[in-house]
């Protein structure tokens, strides 16, 4: 394939093309305090994502206790009201508690 001129132009163009970056000495620096920053913000979130099989067994524990917890504590309440609906009406059928018109 023959070359033309302005591309041979272009080719030594870009052949002498160099790009001087500037240094920044606070690069690398700069880049691992963003890097613990945000290790620092996300701690909570990114730690129950790495054990989300134990958060999710701890949180099923946790509502199953708060279940039983609250029947137990509506079975006593439930069992304190009827004994004293029957002491009431107990109290209330006995003819020595009863007043005389």
């Amino acid at each position: 394939m023959k070359m033309n001129p302005d591309d041979q132009k272009l080719a030594v163009l870009l052949a002498s093309w160099r790009l001087q970056p500037t240094v920044n000495a606070g690069f690398r620096p700069g880049v691992w305090a963003r890097i613990e920053g945000l290790r620092r913000e996300a701690k909570w979130s990114g730690y129950v994502r790495a054990h989300a099989a134990g958060c999710a067994a701890l949180l099923v524990v946790v509502v199953g206790l708060g279940a039983w917890t609250g029947r137990e504590s509506a079975k006593a309440r439930v069992q304190a009201e009827r004994a004293a609906l029957v002491t009431s009406y107990v109290q209330g059928l006995d003819a020595r508690a009863m007043l005389r018109p």
